[in-house]
C-alpha cells in the first residue's frame, strides 16, 4: 500500500508542477503580446491603382487582397478589357463615399504600409474582392468564392492573377498578406486549444 499512495502522490505533484508551467507560459505569452493597440489613420484617400490608395500623403496597400496591376489586360470573349484600369477606378469610385479609416497592420518587403481600411462600416479590401475586381490574397476566400460564383468583374473574363501576371511580366513578387500570429495564439494552437 506505502507504495500506491507514493504513485499517485507523484502523478499529483506531476500534475500540479504542468499545471503550474503551463501557466507561467500562458502569462509570459500575455505579456509578450501585451502590444499597443494598431496604429489608426482617417481622411480622404485616392486610388493609386486597384489595391493601393493614398492617405494625407501616405502610400497604403490594402491587405488581404490583390488586384490586377494598372497596365494589366483581361479578356471577355474575343474583346480586351483593361481590368487593372477598372479596378482602380472601382476603388476610385468606392473612395468618393467619404473618408477612409485605416488600421496598420504592418510593412511589406517592400517598405509599403500594409492596412486595413473602412469606409463607414465597410472593408474596402473584401468589397473589392466581391465586387470581383481582386482576389484573395492571404483574406478574404469568401467574398472571392461568392463574386466567382456570381460571375462578377475578374470572374466574368478570362485572367491571370495579378502575382502570375507580375511573374511572368518580370515585375517584382510579393507574399500574400496573412496576419502574423500572436504569441499566445501559437502557444494555444500547440496545445489544441487554438
Amino acid at each position: 500500500m506505502v507504495g500506491y499512495s507514493f504513485v499517485y502522490r507523484r502523478r499529483w505533484g506531476d500534475l500540479v508542477v504542468t499545471a503550474a508551467i503551463l501557466a507561467l507560459m500562458a502569462l509570459i505569452a500575455l505579456r509578450l503580446d501585451d502590444r499597443p493597440a494598431p496604429e489608426l489613420f482617417a481622411g480622404t484617400a485616392r486610388a493609386a491603382d486597384g489595391d493601393t490608395l493614398t492617405v494625407d500623403g501616405r502610400r497604403i496597400r490594402l491587405s488581404g487582397m490583390d488586384a490586377p496591376e494598372l497596365t494589366q489586360i483581361c479578356s471577355r470573349g474575343e474583346a480586351d478589357w483593361y481590368c487593372g484600369a477598372s479596378a482602380r477606378s472601382h476603388l476610385a469610385e468606392m473612395l468618393r463615399r467619404g473618408a477612409i479609416a485605416c488600421s496598420l497592420i504592418g510593412t511589406d518587403k517592400y517598405d509599403r504600409t500594409l492596412a486595413r481600411c473602412r469606409i463607414g462600416e465597410e472593408d474596402v479590401g473584401e468589397r473589392m474582392v466581391r465586387d470581383g475586381l481582386a482576389v484573395s490574397y492571404g483574406d478574404y476566400a469568401e467574398a472571392e468564392s461568392q463574386a466567382r460564383q456570381e460571375g462578377k468583374g475578374l470572374w466574368s473574363s478570362t485572367f491571370d492573377r495579378p502575382q502570375d501576371w507580375r511573374r511572368r511580366h518580370g515585375r517584382p513578387q510579393e507574399e500574400p498578406h496573412v496576419p502574423v500570429e500572436s504569441h499566445l495564439g501559437a502557444i494555444l494552437r500547440f496545445f489544441g486549444l487554438g
